[in-house]
């Protein structure tokens, strides 16, 4: 945390690293070696052993410490005799990388219980030794100095610039030396590190890794005063607006938000309480010298002001209120790297073919089975006839003594139809149930695993409602909706899985049915077949029955869960919308909604914007337009949210209601009042739906929707009529989200 204070001890400006890259003399790492009488990084480069997970887990601590001195030592003489830097990083990145999927799996509970914590632990690779370094502007000198270590990004919000490793100027005079983000950027463009860029290009695209222009947001939001120095009418940013900025977290907590009311002419101190240090001095120039220009496209070359005309409407907060948009992975696209491995474990345990592939195994030997069987019958009874036929001819034996030596033939071929049924039936049971039943038993079991990991992440550590969580960091932390729709994923496969245990045990029954029907049909004894194929039709219809039961239960159980989530979700997503709402509006109603009040109203526009779009200098009012649209579709992610998750707890309900009908129909019910019911009930949870979302685009409207849309009409209408249209406005708002 940042002192208010911190300017007053300038012998502290420059902070201590947090860790020293190496070990210094005679510390215990280098004394660890002593006596060994051999150079670790001389010794002989023998590859290491693989190491697999078993290993990872069994080991003990002393084993598993020894076996990360002789990787790491491996990792050492691989450094030492690289060719290049380039190269030297690259092996760390990989050493690090490698190491933390071994800790992952060594430490997988752990690191679970942990959550979003790990990211707060990683943040600080490869940043420079110095945490922090306080920029002043020198009493003696008009340049301005800029740490490197000061602008080094550290949002999702940051631009493409920063996220490409662009260097940045230290003065307005002295060229910079090589940026110390390079390595950092190049480990996150290699773990699938994408900056939340914006629809407006001068905000996504920047040159420079510096904080002055408020992670490619417009500076002008930062401070507000005149081209003299003095207090104007600034614009101080609230501690809501800096949480859906996208700051990372350690920068919030940096952040002062208090400021001083009577700061004292030329003191810089007061300036230090509204300010982080890397920003204090700029509100501290002298009067009389010209104004510096501190825009991130000319800070070494232009000459324009940087401090806005007072008199202009500040409209930056159109950027810097609303979340980050677009998003990179969107919750409806399901896409997002944090859930690749559950995603890819539900296709596993979706995957049935190695179920088919046992099933169709046993088909094939149970016909080829009962082809030879039935031709063997077919040549036996040929023979017999043809012997019998023979015997009688020659006078040897008579008919009777033939019809009972057929009617013996023909109770053995019943004997061999029965033991060839139990045979099938024992086959059966030995290579299909048994295995079938076990790996469906596993996936269930893995399914069930993975609902309730979810379900303890779907708001990370807590169970309490995280205000910060909604739209947070661009695209850090996956959206609700994309976890619950994971989570009905989950749910629908350990459903399929449960219905498949349930059909494989039917199979089993109706096979064991069959075979105990065989001898009495064999024997012609059709009440005893009547008897037990109504024994088995009930006992059929009770496991039907207890099977809809044990479904509905379930899927009762995760409504509940879906509910409580969606409904915590929805809370959060409108409370933090509300938090933005209001000062949205009161900007929004200071803008003249008539054509003809704009003829002379002005806002306040960086000099970067010029830079990057010379039309602005006749038509200034579409950078307005453009922060609209984008404030519009960026604000409405909030409603598109709670929206979207009250739709899927809907379809959910739905489940849960069929599920009922299922087990009112096997209960006996009348199947026309069941269908009814179900519709009735269907129709009520249709209309309940429509009613909320009803209310959420009620609030919406009425909090930003009609007053965006009637400033949009209006600038649209000016440009329209100045010549200033632009085919890119034609995208629309909210529509086309």
């Amino acid at each position: 945390m940042l002192s208010p204070s911190a300017g007053k001890q300038p012998e502290r400006q420059v902070l201590a690293p947090k860790a020293l890259p190496t070990p210094p003399t005679g510390s215990r790492s280098s004394s660890s070696h002593r006596g060994m009488g051999v150079d670790p990084l001389s010794a002989p480069n023998t590859p290491l052993p693989p190491l697999t997970k078993q290993a990872v887990i069994t080991q003990t601590t002393d084993q598993f410490a020894r076996g990360a001195i002789e990787r790491f030592t491996a990792f050492a003489r691989n450094e030492a005799a690289a060719a290049d830097d380039a190269e030297r990083v690259r092996l760390f990145a990989e050493f690090f990388v490698s190491e933390s999927r071994i800790r992952r799996e060594r430490y997988g509970a752990a690191i679970s219980a942990m959550g979003s914590e790990i990211l707060d632990l990683t943040r600080d690779l490869f940043r420079p030794m110095a945490a922090r370094r306080e920029s002043s502007n020198s009493i003696t000198s008009e340049t301005v100095e800029l740490t490197p270590q000061s602008s080094e990004p550290r949002s999702h919000r940051g631009s493409i610039g920063s996220a490409l490793g662009g260097n940045t100027p230290t003065s307005s005079q002295t060229p910079a030396p090589p940026s110390p983000a390079t390595p950092a950027n190049q480990n996150w463009q290699s773990s699938g590190y994408m900056p939340s860029l914006s629809p407006i290009l001068s905000m996504s695209v920047s040159d420079a890794l510096d904080e002055e222009d408020s992670r490619g947001r417009p500076a002008s939001r930062w401070w507000e005063s005149d081209s003299t120095g003095a207090p104007g009418g600034r614009l101080e940013r609230s501690k809501r607006e800096s949480k859906y900025m996208g700051v990372p977290k350690e920068a919030r907590e940096a952040l002062q938000w208090i400021d001083d009311t009577h700061p004292s002419p030329g003191d810089g101190s007061g300036k230090r309480d509204s300010f982080p240090p890397e920003k204090t001095g700029w509100h501290d120039q002298d009067p009389a010298a010209p104004p510096q220009n501190f825009s991130r496209s000319s800070l070494a070359s232009s000459s324009a002001p940087a401090t806005p005309n007072p008199d202009h409407l500040d409209v930056s907060r159109l950027v810097t209120l609303p979340p980050p948009y677009p998003r990179h992975h969107p919750a409806v696209n399901n896409n997002h790297p944090e859930l690749a491995q559950t995603r890819a474990e539900v296709r596993a345990i979706s995957d049935m073919k190695e179920i088919e592939v046992i099933k169709d195994a046993f088909e094939q030997d149970s016909a080829k089975m009962r082809a030879e069987a039935a031709e063997a019958t077919k040549k036996r009874r040929q023979a017999l006839r043809q012997h019998l036929q023979e015997q009688v001819s020659s006078g040897t034996i008579g008919y009777a003594e033939a019809a009972a030596i057929e009617a013996e033939a023909k109770t053995e071929e019943h004997n061999q139809v029965r033991e060839l049924e139990r045979k099938d039936f024992d086959s059966f049971q030995t290579a299909v149930v048994m295995p079938v039943n076990e790996i469906l038993q596993t996936r269930i079991n893995a399914a069930t695993n993975l609902f309730q990991s979810l379900r303890s992440r779907l708001f990370d550590e807590t169970h309490e409602s995280n205000p910060n969580l909604p739209q947070e960091e661009g695209d850090e932390q996956p959206e609700l909706l994309e976890k619950l729709t994971l989570l009905k994923w989950i749910f629908e496969a350990r459903e399929s899985l449960h219905r498949s245990l349930y059909d494989l045990l039917s199979d089993r029954n109706d096979r064991y049915r069959d075979m105990v029907l065989v001898p009495y049909r064999l024997e012609g004894q059709n009440d005893k077949v009547a008897s037990a194929e109504a024994f088995f039709a009930e006992d059929a219809a009770k496991r039907a029955l207890a099977f809809a039961e044990e479904a509905l239960r379930r899927t009762q159980e995760f409504r509940d869960v879906v509910e409580e989530t969606v409904v915590r979700g929805v809370e959060v997503q409108l409370n933090a919308f509300w938090d933005i709402a209001p000062p949205l509006k009161r900007l929004l109603d200071k803008i003249p909604a008539d054509g003809a009040d704009l003829e002379g109203f002005h806002i306040q526009i960086p000099a970067a914007e010029f830079a990057e779009n010379p039309s602005y200098h006749e038509h200034p009012l579409q950078y307005l337009y453009s922060l609209l649209l984008h404030a519009e579709k960026s604000t409405y992610q909030f409603i598109e949210s709670q929206t979207n998750l009250l739709c899927l707890l809907h379809e959910v309900k739905e489940a849960c209601v069929t599920a009922k009908a299922k087990v009112m129909e096997l209960d006996g019910r009348d199947p026309a009042r069941v269908e009814e019911t179900k519709a009735e009930e269907t129709r009520r949870l249709t209309d309940d739906l429509k009613e909320k979302v009803r209310v959420v685009q009620d609030q919406w409207n009425s909090a930003l929707g009609e007053t965006v849309g009637i400033v949009k009409e209006g600038v649209g209408g000016y440009l329209l009529e100045t010549g200033g249209w632009d085919e890119s406005f034609e995208e629309g708002g909210v529509g086309g989200v």
